[in-house]
């Protein structure tokens, strides 16, 4: 660049190029008395350049002396002719002008014109160019002049001047700041180079290795622009320095924004996955805080209002959080901005929005309600830990730690405490402690078990079963040292105390509940369930068919249950009657039956599975849902069924020979004749598909009548999964459909149309993305109550805009929380699956949807504007 040469001139001292002309004192240019005129505008001419360039007859020629010119005996002795050589002087000599000049003189004005306009552009670029705030500060980019206009020029650009009016001169070395020669930056550069290999070696060895992809300054902003409460501080503190060399970053997601993430590494050293659960880190100051907070609060909230106890937890979270206030407040910690009056203390206590309209919030107001600033985000530097702003005041807290301090809190009084994120964790299935000094291990939807970096003391191991068991209503101790329960969030816990059963002490696993269902088109994307053996259970379900889900441990029973429980008519009846929670439907009209033990030793007052059968008989049920046999209440299970009620459970069983054997011996001994009241078994299990770990419904089979001469049960499969190709075969003829085919009246035809239709509908959600359990629970009611209003929706590619009318339907609770749909993780169809189904819409598009694409379509809350409630709903 130009300016590089104009530093590089003036060695170290040159200034801007407008101030050239003074730096030599007078910005005379050459001397006039050194070897001729000053070469400047209207003094240095063409006669100068001739005579001094060896053409003094050229310019003899050109400027004719005084006494050839008309009227110079009227000048004065001093005087001379200005003139200047037109284009006629120039043609009559023989000299060129324009060799010397690049053009001729006569185009001199033209050119300056354009030349300025020119000059006036470039002058406008340079200063854009040497703006410093525009221009980064690397190497090639940011060069002296920038470093002047930033640091030397005065505010009018100008040189600075000293006291007498001179000059100061701008240093290099100085500038530096180092002392060494400018020429000597190349070996400068080269020499800080090796020593910045030596540092980047260093950071590798004491910092994460994280995702290079994954732009962390916008992972650690809210979506408000705000830094989040955990951040990349917390993940260096949350991993040792031994482990910082060999764990490399394979994912990063939150589990409670902004307080707590988690990051997946792959230990190269191990050649194993790690779960890391990270959280705002304390220092032994803050630590001691908290537990002197903690043990205030504890005496605070127990003489306090009894009526907490039974409130819910925004409720709890929110007197924690004024108790905290005024702790901190009290001890001169913190103050609070504004929330702090008796307007905000009733907006609180009664769950009233002070910001709203009517007569309530307005009295709010007039008590001094503000609104409470907004928690979870701190701006700037306030969020980073850095010495300097725990030094800001050291007699006080920044907003930073009081909001971690918060968070703690409420973790360890309301939520699971050492584990509440990874509870958080839509991605976990199961949490686990083995014992005492044993890490806690998860089952990671994609990663399966993998160690964690969280571990419980003995003590607190202790403490924490003991909460899970009092929070779950049930007494665990020495005397009772196991207990399956099932905790407020629904998650199903197995709790083991001290070493009286387990060698190695204290433990629990838990099976976490997912507060919104999988739906069957997850089934049929995760290719559980073929889209054909889907559509064939719709069927059967819907023409009340019986079905058990047998498998072993974690082979998907469960959610296969709670996902065809799509299938049951809005309009019926359910009881469902389980030992443990785990089954969640979606219709209103449920009564959820739980069976209680004994409060005494001698099972005087307990409520068993046989106890709630007796009952849901007398409660006139449709349906029937045990959420698993285990025992002799299969027995009574199959009365039930046996007496025409349609009953869906789950079974421990590998094969349908193994369930056939355990259910016809002891303990549950069903008579062989009583057994074919079942329909239908479907077996699940966990196998692996090109080493991946998944879930198949290994096969689907059809218990058809008792041979009393053989004394065996005849069954039939209608659906194999084989394992070479990891694709569903259908094996033959339904018996099943032959009999709801005479239980309807329907014609074969007729048959074939109504699993048409279905396989339709489930293929159009499949291809169109409609796989949110708001979506297909309205979808699937939707059809079993007006079918030709959902496929003449389909036919005109109506459907999704129809499904905004979700809360019209009042039978069936659809009412999701978005924030919690989004993050269940839905699978995508795999391509084969979505080949068949776009084949099943081409096929509907010529047999199917013509019939119904004239017709005038409802909406979704039209079919089901017709959806009878029974008159006892629970």
């Amino acid at each position: 660049m130009a300016i590089d040469i104009a530093d590089d001139s003036d060695s170290g001292q040159g200034e801007r190029g407008g101030e050239s002309a003074e730096s030599g004192g007078e910005a005379e240019g050459v001397d006039e008395g050194a070897s001729g005129p000053s070469v400047r505008v209207g003094e240095y001419t063409w006669r100068e350049f001739l005579e001094e360039h060896g053409h003094g007859d050229v310019a003899a020629d050109l400027y004719p002396g005084p006494e050839s010119v008309p009227g110079s005996d009227r000048w004065e002795d001093d005087e001379e002719p200005s003139r200047k050589p037109t284009g006629e002087d120039w043609d009559r000599v023989a000299f060129d002008p324009g060799e010397y000049l690049g053009f001729h003189p006569d185009d001199l004005e033209p050119r300056v014109a354009v030349g300025g306009d020119n000059a006036t552009a470039l002058s406008s670029y340079f200063e854009s160019f040497c703006d410093p705030e525009t221009t980064p500060v690397v190497k090639d980019e940011w060069l002296w002049e920038h470093y002047k206009r930033e640091y030397y020029y005065d505010e009018d650009g100008e040189a600075p001047r000293d006291a007498e009016g001179e000059k100061q001169p701008f240093s290099r070395e100085e500038a530096l700041g180092s002392g060494f020669d400018p020429d000597r930056i190349e070996s400068v550069v080269s020499h800080l180079s090796d020593r910045a290999d030596e540092l980047s070696e260093v950071v590798d060895e004491r910092t994460v290795d994280v995702d290079e992809e994954l732009d962390e300054d916008a992972f650690f902003t809210t979506a408000a622009g705000r830094t989040t409460i955990a951040n990349r501080y917390d993940l260096e503190k949350a991993v040792p320095m031994s482990k910082k060399t060999h764990f490399r970053e394979i994912e990063r997601y939150w589990v409670n924004e902004p307080y707590a993430f988690v990051v997946i590494f792959h230990s190269t050293k191990e050649n194993e996955k790690k779960y890391y659960l990270v959280e705002p880190y304390q220092n032994e100051l803050e630590d001691d805080l908290a537990e002197f907070l903690t043990g205030k609060l504890r005496t605070a909230i127990k003489y306090d209002d009894e009526g907490i106890v039974g409130t819910g937890d925004d409720h709890r979270r929110s007197v924690i959080e004024d108790r905290t206030y005024d702790l901190l407040e009290r001890y001169d910690l913190y103050a609070r901005e504004s929330g702090g009056n008796l307007g905000n203390a009733l907006a609180d206590r009664f769950d009233v929005d002070g910001g709203g309209d009517g007569f309530g919030p307005r009295l709010l107001r007039l008590l001094g309600w503000e609104a409470v600033r907004e928690t979870g985000n701190v701006d700037g530097i306030a969020a980073r830990p850095e010495p300097a702003v725990l030094e800001d005041d050291a007699e006080t807290l920044t907003e930073y730690q009081v909001r971690k301090l918060l968070y703690y809190l409420e973790r360890d009084f309301i939520g699971y405490e050492l584990i509440d994120g990874i509870k958080h964790d839509i991605n976990v299935e199961d949490v686990s402690c083995d014992g005492y000094d044993s890490p806690v291990f998860v089952y990671h939807g994609d990663y399966e078990q993998i160690i964690s970096n969280v571990y419980h003391g003995n003590s607190e191991l202790d403490d924490f079963v003991v909460k899970l068991a009092q929070r779950s209503g049930k007494g665990i101790s020495k005397r009772r040292p196991q207990v399956d329960a099932t905790l407020p969030d629904g998650s199903r816990a197995q709790l083991t105390l001290g070493k009286e059963v387990s060698d190695h002490g204290t433990n629990y696993t838990i099976r976490q509940f997912k507060d919104v269902p999988f739906t069957p088109i997850d089934l049929i994307n995760w290719n559980t369930f073929s889209l054909d053996e889907m559509a064939f259970l719709w069927l059967c379900i819907e023409n009340d068919k019986s079905l058990i889900f047998a498998g072993g441990t974690a082979s998907g029973k469960t959610t296969s249950l709670n996902a065809v429980s799509l299938f049951i008519p809005s309009n019926a009846k359910i009881v469902s009657i389980e030992d443990t929670r785990e089954v969640e439907l979606p219709q209103r009209n449920w009564i959820a039956s739980v069976t209680r033990p004994s409060f005494s030793d001698d099972d005087k007052g307990d409520v068993d599975e046989f106890d709630l059968l007796e009952a849901a008989l007398r409660q006139r049920p449709d349906y029937i849902v045990m959420g698993e046999i285990r025992g002799e209440e299969g027995r009574t299970a199959f009365q039930v069924m046996s007496t025409g009620h349609t009953t869906y459970t789950t079974f421990h069983a590998d094969s349908v020979g193994e369930v056939l054997k355990r259910f016809t011996t002891e303990p549950i001994n069903v008579s062989k004749t009583m057994f074919t009241a079942l329909d239908l078994v479907s077996i699940q299990t966990s196998t692996r598909v090109k080493g991946r770990k998944v879930r198949r419904n290994k096969s689907l089979t059809e218990i058809n009548h008792y041979d009393a001469e053989n004394d065996e049960i005849n069954v039939q499969d209608v659906f194999q999964w084989q394992a070479e190709t990891d694709e569903f075969l259908k094996m033959g003829d339904s018996n099943t459909f032959n009999e709801i085919m005479f239980d309807r009246g329907w014609s074969f035809d007729e048959l074939e149309d109504q699993q048409f239709r279905r396989q339709v509908v489930i293929a159009y959600l499949i291809v169109h993305g409609l796989n949110t359990y708001a979506q297909v629970a309205a979808t699937l009611q939707a059809f079993i109550n007006d079918p030709g209003t959902i496929v003449s929706l389909m036919a005109r590619d109506e459907l999704e805009t129809s499904l905004e009318d979700l809360r019209e339907m009042e039978s069936v609770l659809i009412d999701v929380d978005p924030e919690k749909e989004e993050m269940v993780p839905r699978p995508d169809p795999p391509e084969g699956v979505l080949e068949e189904a776009e084949a099943l819409l081409a096929r509907a598009e010529e047999e199917l949807f013509p019939e119904f694409v004239d017709r005038t379509a409802g909406s979704v809350a039209d079919a089901l504007a017709g959806v009878d409630a029974q008159s006892d709903v629970e």
